[in-house]
């Protein structure tokens, strides 16, 4: 099952999501498609799976930063989440190509748990904001960073790091404020 998904990572990667087929996985994991058929029923399954094998450790990266936050500033915090995103999307790149896949019930709940990590960073930043406040704002960064990560998915690599400054701008403008708190 791991070469089917390492396969469809990076099939996925290389051709988007809908440009992937099955066959194409099959065949990158040196394997017949019944094989993987064996072990996911459709493209979306295997999307699932692939998503679901990368939470825990982009769940890792959001509790180290929540250990770094007391000690940043805001304008610093607001540049590492940033940051973190685009680590993410470095270090798993077929991520930005199943961005704009159809929400699920386990996207939602992976969201959800995102979500939920990014309050706890802002909390340990700000200890005194509370937990509605930071779920909130937490809703605001995620929605901000899904954006950020579409139009850097989308851009010229040259044009990357401009996209990037960008965000840091718009999310210090935001989190300054409500981090003070």
């Amino acid at each position: 099952m791991a070469s089917f998904l390492r396969a469809a990572a990076s099939v996925i990667t290389e051709s988007g999501y809908d440009g992937a087929t099955m066959s194409a996985i099959a065949e990158r994991a040196h394997s017949s498609i019944g094989s993987l058929y064996q072990f996911f029923p459709n493209k979306l399954s295997v999307a699932e799976a692939i998503r679901a094998h990368h939470i825990e450790e982009i769940e890792q990266s959001w509790i180290a930063l929540s250990h770094e936050a007391p000690a940043l500033s805001a304008n610093a915090l607001a540049c590492r989440l940033v940051n973190l995103h685009i680590e993410i999307a470095k270090n798993h790149p077929v991520l930005l190509a199943l961005l704009d896949l159809r929400p699920t019930p386990r996207t939602r709940t992976r969201r959800e748990l995102i979500r939920g990590r990014i309050a706890a960073v802002l909390v340990a930043h700000s200890p005194r904001m509370s937990g509605s406040l930071a779920a909130r704002t937490a809703s605001v960064v995620q929605q901000v960073s899904r954006g950020m990560l579409t139009l850097y998915a989308q851009a010229e690599p040259d044009k990357r790091p401009a996209i990037i400054e960008e965000f840091k701008a718009l999310l210090t403008g935001y989190l300054v404020p409500k981090l003070k708190v």
